[in-house]
């Protein structure tokens, strides 16, 4: 026993030192060490200084000179109408943009050359070349519109809605500095249009709130709006009643959206009116089908069973399939991508 109470009283002991050690280590540790001087900070400051800017001659880095970093427009001296387009990384070189002059008859040459040989591949680099000479020189007049509306209008005819999209954001920066535009309006409308084409539901409403704030009302502006509710609601009869009223451009950008609603109207329509009959023509007058035969050859892609004249309701609802689109191949008609 008093072999085991020394052996405690030496282990205790012991202990009792080291926390004792240990606390002292925490004492000195948190104690606030004196600032530096200003000199030594200043001096600290300059070799950092130095490190950084000596970092791009050790690395062998290049500032880019991007288009953004140029404070002064640039005057094209090229006389060239045809340009391939090429995406600019450094400084923007005068002699090979096209001047304001050139930009003019180019226009002209590519509005003919459209209207003849219809081949969007070579047109579509072409007026993205354009564009691209217009925005460098910071034209934004009239002419800066003009193409951007032409290239926007072909965009829509072959289905390129990735650069169409890319037109009318440009056109709408463009607007604000030119509000009398004569086809202002009409691209807004447009712009409505393809939000609802995308389901873009706060987009469109981001528009109906800024078109209620503006003195000037137009009647394209307010039919687009008035679409999209339409589509929105799923109200089919409203929606294919308005889309008559719609310019080509406008049924163009709502060309797959129309198919989509169709389908989901005849699915309500066959439950609706079940196990009753429904005839074809009435169903062309409210879905606005452009002839018997269309429509006849969509309930028939859809398996939809008519019979003299009339829709099967009841034995439609077993035998109807949703709507197979033929997707277009890459590169076809020189669209690269987002086909809507």
């Amino acid at each position: 026993r008093t072999i085991i109470r020394a052996a405690f009283s030496v282990a205790s002991s012991s202990l009792e030192s080291r926390m004792l050690a240990m606390r002292g280590r925490d004492v000195i540790s948190l104690k606030r060490k004196e600032p530096p001087s200003s000199t030594s900070l200043q001096d600290h400051l300059r070799k950092l200084q130095a490190s950084f800017a000596s970092l791009p001659a050790k690395a062998g880095w290049k500032r880019a000179k991007t288009q953004s970093s140029q404070t002064t427009a640039i005057v094209g001296t090229s006389t060239t109408l045809e340009k391939r387009y090429l995406r600019t990384t450094d400084a923007v070189d005068p002699s090979k943009v096209r001047n304001r002059a050139t930009c003019v008859k180019a226009f002209a040459y590519l509005k003919g050359k459209w209207a003849a040989d219809q081949d969007y591949k070579y047109i579509g680099e072409q007026f993205k070349s354009l564009r691209q000479d217009i925005r460098v020189q910071s034209i934004r007049d009239s002419l800066a519109i003009d193409v951007y509306e032409a290239n926007a209008r072909i965009c829509l005819e072959v289905g390129d809605f990735s650069e169409f999209n890319q037109c009318q954001s440009c056109l709408r920066e463009l607007y604000i500095t030119n509000p009398h535009s004569a086809n202002k309006f009409e691209f807004w409308s447009y712009r409505i249009l393809y939000a609802t084409a995308l389901e873009d539901t706060k987009t469109v409403l981001q528009e109906q709130v800024e078109y209620a704030n503006i003195r000037t009302k137009d009647a394209m502006v307010r039919l687009a709006l008035d679409i999209a509710y339409a589509y929105r609601a799923e109200n089919y009869v409203r929606f294919f009643a308005l889309l008559r009223q719609c310019t080509d451009c406008g049924k163009l950008i709502l060309h797959k959206t129309k198919w989509a609603l169709r389908f989901k109207a005849i699915t309500r329509m066959l439950k609706a009116y079940s196990p009753a009959k429904f005839p074809i023509q009435k169903l062309i007058k409210v879905l606005n089908f452009s002839s018997e035969k269309a429509a006849r050859l969509w309930l028939k892609h859809i398996r939809v069973i008519c019979k003299d004249g009339y829709i099967l309701c009841k034995e439609s609802q077993k035998s109807i399939r949703s709507p197979r689109f033929k997707l277009r191949r890459e590169g076809q008609n020189g669209v690269t991508h987002n086909v809507l």
